[in-house]
């Protein structure tokens, strides 16, 4: 008989740094053992983001499809069966996962995990319905307490996550700086500014190559952006084996992106010993990329990026330890092995905050509710979806 509590994480099926993030915590923890451990990937019709292709060592991985057209009750039903009637811990930034959870009285604790203030947002809406928060920059730990201090105090949690690291500092003894952007290809990661980059350095007769990781909707406008430049190289991994490897032959990561909580990217930059270059924005971005690690610019300030590249192609000693200090830092402050086991850590005391009276309820539109059948609402929201 298994008497192992059971622990199920939920988020999008999709590519991109939540599922790096719960991959990472769920594939390196030694302590997952100590629970029946399920995976559910939540994937909307409508989503047309790329998948996850990674694969999980979680005892049970399930894909949860649903559409935003039906009604909302019936689907937090069927997500709440896969959630389990067994108590232990529910790991999530899910909304309609909590919903799910607190609308059928589920027994498990809810750990509701901040990545960026959309998630601190979402928190202060579902109040406490979420027993535990938990944040991997400080900053937005600090958003959730502040926002709510009666609900959070002891209950909103700071803890870095990580990435693989690498043994040594790979052989970047390059002529021309090889310059990375690793992320999804949409503009509010600001990959459509490399291009006014390039201009730019191209006037000051420094030459540079590209690598432009990633995959989204802007993919075949970069191509035609890029037409005809021979420095530039797209790739579109779907492994974290195949993006370390482009990794290792990187100088600098070129990351002007406009919205950001800890980007699973720049952790895997440093543990590359690739410098980042970025802009200064709160969250886990100002607890990462400090002197000596990396560049933190202005927002919008395309010019600031260009001075930083220059900078590190005039100042080789000064990139090469800028380099060493990444690594360094990667092996002492994100390193997944431990880092994974201080969420598990927190995750197996799931009894101690589970909370006793939860005063609030789920929030349903009128065609939400269970004396709708699925069926009319599809058919309603069809017709005025038209």
């Amino acid at each position: 008989m298994n008497n192992k509590s059971e622990i199920v994480f939920t988020f999008p099926a999709c590519m991109g740094g939540v599922a790096s993030f719960n991959y990472n915590i769920i594939n390196n923890s030694h302590l997952i053992k100590n629970f029946r451990s399920k995976v559910v990937l939540i994937k909307a019709k409508e989503d047309n983001r790329p998948l996850f292709l990674e694969t999980f060592t979680a005892d049970e991985v399930i894909t949860f499809n649903y559409s935003h057209k039906e009604n909302q009750f019936f689907v937090a039903k069927r997500l709440n069966e896969l959630l389990g009637s067994a108590e232990g811990a529910i790991v999530t930034d899910n909304a309609l996962t909590i919903a799910a959870a607190r609308l059928f009285n589920n027994p498990k604790t809810v750990f509701h995990l901040i990545h960026d203030y959309f998630y601190v947002n979402a928190n202060v809406r579902l109040k406490d319905m979420v027993d535990v928060a938990i944040a991997h920059s400080s900053f937005f730990s600090d958003a959730v307490f502040a926002s709510q201090p009666s609900l959070f105090a002891r209950r909103s949690f700071y803890i870095p996550y990580g990435v693989d690291q690498v043994a040594n500092l790979p052989e970047k003894n390059h002529d021309v700086l090889n310059l990375v952007f690793l992320g999804r290809l949409d503009s509010g990661k600001g990959v459509m500014l490399l291009h006014e980059m390039e201009t730019i350095l191209r006037k000051k007769n420094i030459a540079v190559n590209w690598t432009i990781i990633g995959k989204g909707p802007l993919k075949s406008d970069l191509i035609r952006q890029w037409e005809g430049k021979t420095n530039v190289s797209f790739h579109e991994p779907d492994t974290k084996d195949e993006i370390y490897r482009l990794l290792k032959e990187q100088d600098a990561f070129v990351f002007p992106t406009m919205f950001e909580g800890t980007p699973v990217s720049i952790l895997e930059c440093l543990a590359n010993g690739v410098v980042t270059i970025t802009n200064d924005l709160p969250g886990g971005i100002r607890d990462i990329v400090t002197e000596g690690i990396g560049f933190r610019c202005a927002l919008g300030d395309v010019n600031g990026f260009v001075d930083k590249i220059e900078l590190l192609h005039n100042d080789r000693n000064l990139l090469r330890q800028m380099q060493d200090n990444c690594l360094q830092l990667a092996k002492a402050n994100y390193d997944i092995q431990k880092n994974a086991d201080n969420y598990f850590t927190l995750f197996m005391q799931f009894e101690k905050y589970r909370r006793k009276n939860i005063n609030c309820s789920p929030g349903m539109s009128l065609l939400d509710k269970k004396f709708f059948p699925n069926w009319l609402v599809k058919i309603i929201r069809k017709v005025k979806n038209r």
